[in-house]
């Protein structure tokens, strides 16, 4: 449970790493580490967690994160239950943002990856046609050896930063921490709730977990995170709500239990202020 600085293997000889991962369930801890980090994730859904950031992520999805932004990925509750027709497939790359070297990185014409990277310290989701072509440069790059590895990547980069095709993740405040008690703590708090949201959570139970006091803990959390908990398991519940109505193999009442609601209105009025949309609506909009 221990959280940590993360160590990223490059192997010898290679100056970034790029790793297809292929398992059951994808169930990584609240962690950071000094590389940017590119994901790809082919086949899964979840929810994500970057800096202050609470969503749902699924199949197609692709995530720029810059150097030392807490992150977190976890496989929806269904990965957990043993059925062997659900697994997830992600392609990730992990560089050190001064790789190229100092002076590469000075030159004029690299005035735009050097913007970016600073942007995707909040973390960055690439949509549209960026997307799409991407996808086929991450594919690209697990079968390229040798420079061609490293011109991808710039690509790649570059390709983001002037299509604009991508949404800020994390808000511009958030500071979060890199101390031993700050991830530790945190990290106990995020596996519980994701691990419990579908039931009833109370403040003691958290409160114990990182041994402070169920009067401390609601501070304890927001100084930390920027949001309030109740906020944060909102978030989690509502985007495992969307994630049902898509699937369409339940109804809006079921959803609302499978979510940890045990009340229709108070599921519908919440739903909305998330969304936008009342769960009848998101379910048109998705069909």
């Amino acid at each position: 449970m221990e959280a940590i600085l993360r160590k990223v293997e490059k192997g010898y000889n290679y100056s970034f790493c790029i790793r297809e991962d292929i398992g059951p369930y994808i169930y990584k801890y609240w962690h950071f580490h000094p590389e940017a980090e590119i994901t790809l994730v082919r086949k899964g859904v979840g929810v994500r967690l970057i800096g202050d950031n609470v969503e749902p992520f699924k199949d197609g999805d692709l995530v720029l994160l810059g150097g030392n932004i807490p992150h977190l990925w976890r496989s929806a509750p269904e990965y957990f239950q043993g059925n062997k027709d659900l697994h997830i497939e992600a392609v990730v790359v992990q560089f050190m943002e001064d790789f190229w070297g100092n002076v590469f990185m000075e030159l004029p014409e690299m005035s735009g990856v050097k913007d970016l990277l600073k942007l995707a310290k909040r973390g960055i989701k690439v949509i549209g046609k960026t997307k799409e072509r991407m996808t086929i440069m991450m594919e690209d790059m697990l079968r390229t050896r040798n420079i061609r590895r490293v011109t991808l990547l710039l690509e790649m980069i570059q390709l983001i930063a002037a299509s604009g095709e991508y949404q800020l993740l994390s808000s511009v405040g958030f500071v979060g921490g890199s101390n031993e008690e700050y991830l530790y703590n945190i990290n106990k708090i995020y596996d519980y709730t994701l691990e419990h949201f579908q039931e009833e959570i109370d403040i003691p139970k958290l409160a114990s977990i990182i041994n402070i006091s169920p009067s401390s803990f609601c501070r304890y959390y927001k100084m930390r995170t920027m949001k309030t908990y109740w906020q944060f398991l909102l978030e989690v519940r509502i985007g495992y709500a969307c994630k049902l109505l898509i699937e369409n193999k339940m109804n809006i009442s079921q959803i609302c239990l499978s979510c940890g609601f045990n009340n229709l209105s108070n599921f519908n009025r919440r739903f909305k202020s998330i969304t936008g949309l009342t769960p009848s609506h998101y379910l048109k909009e998705h069909k």
